[in-house]
């Protein structure tokens, strides 16, 4: 479809095609053609109550619930993954296709950065909607997933999910996670996996597939007396046009004597040092550990913006659901890019 024929939809018609050179990296790059209004406003942080003992968490048919909060849940209820047959339901997302809970359609094709790709749409007058889920390794129990629609009717549908099989015992002193994260947005991608529209129909009419952004994660944590978390997400590059974004900071947090964790997510410093981007919130995260010596961790994120301060790469509305399952560096199974050199 042409881009002038949707730029009504949304807030900036001016934001299309540009070149931008940003601090500490340069990208060449072809934004997305179409940006789609958030539909949430400006979705504050709300944490849900507090998770229960997680004495009392699941055996795989009944997994811990994680007390996900609601900036990072967003409308989505529940994941229900099998990562041994393939298969994804999903319940509560707005307007995906029928009742609750809803059987995703497996699509290989799609997978990026180690995770797998669900999606589902119902006709090609319909909402597209794509999901991401991943169960770490080691036996630690913890997985999750994060999705998104793609566009049409000004609005953007999202969420993530975690959880943990069995219970959580914490590391000893200090420890380092890595591994790699995908995140879904309310850009516009390249749509190879839309139902045809029906001939003729309206541009206004015609739902669009969610943009992937990929990245690296690295956590720190330390379950000493002052329990807490930290982390990055670097090397973040949208996945059509390949346009680099800036990383961004998982700020220090405390772990909960459960396993979870929330906190607020930044820009990194020095991405940007003619800005003083510290202590400046751009969004959330949040997750649980699992496993014997805490031996994996899964998570999500929710950004509402994400191109920089005032807006480098020309983006107005960004908003982006991100999921990231990581093994402990000095496990059987761990990131050998980003264990290396680690003191697990």
């Amino acid at each position: 479809m042409r881009a002038d024929s949707r730029a009504k939809q949304y807030k900036n018609d001016h934001i299309l095609r540009a070149v931008l050179i940003m601090n500490r990296f340069v990208a060449s790059l072809v934004l997305p053609a179409f940006l789609l209004a958030c539909g949430g406003g400006s979705n504050p942080f709300t944490p849900d109550p507090a998770a229960p003992d997680p004495g009392t968490g699941g055996d795989g048919d009944n997994p811990t619930d994680a007390g996900i909060p609601t900036a990072l849940a967003g409308d989505l209820t529940r994941l229900n993954y099998n990562a041994a047959t393939q298969t994804l339901t999903v319940e509560g997302l707005t307007l995906d296709g029928g009742d609750d809970p809803l059987v995703y359609r497996r699509r290989p094709g799609l997978d990026r950065n180690g995770y797998q790709a669900y999606t589902f749409q119902d006709d090609g007058r319909d909402r597209h909607y794509t999901i991401y889920v991943a169960e770490a390794n080691n036996n630690s129990g913890v997985r999750a997933g994060t999705g998104a629609s793609g566009g049409v009717r000004n609005r953007f549908f999202g969420g993530g999910y975690y959880e943990r099989d069995g219970d959580f015992s914490p590391a000893t002193g200090q420890v380092s996670y890595a591994g790699n994260y995908l995140g879904v947005t309310n850009l516009s991608g390249s749509g190879e996996d839309l139902t045809p529209p029906p001939a003729g129909l309206d541009p206004d009419l015609v739902p669009t597939q969610a943009a992937e952004v990929t990245g690296r994660v690295e956590l720190q944590a330390n379950f000493g007396d002052d329990a807490t978390v930290e982390g990055n997400i670097i090397e973040r590059t949208i996945v059509d046009g390949g346009t680099a974004l800036p990383s961004i900071v998982l700020v220090n947090t405390p772990i909960s004597s459960d396993g979870t964790f929330v906190g607020q997510a930044e820009y990194e410093q020095g991405d940007f040092p003619g800005e003083n981007v510290i202590g400046q919130k751009i969004g959330d995260y949040g997750g649980i550990f699992g496993g014997t010596n805490a031996s994996g961790v899964a998570g999500v994120i929710h950004l509402d913006e994400f191109d920089g301060p005032n807006n480098p790469l020309g983006l107005e509305n960004e908003e982006e659901y991100g999921v990231f399952v990581l093994d402990q560096c000095g496990q059987p199974v761990e990131d050998a890019t980003g264990c290396a050199g680690t003191n697990p």
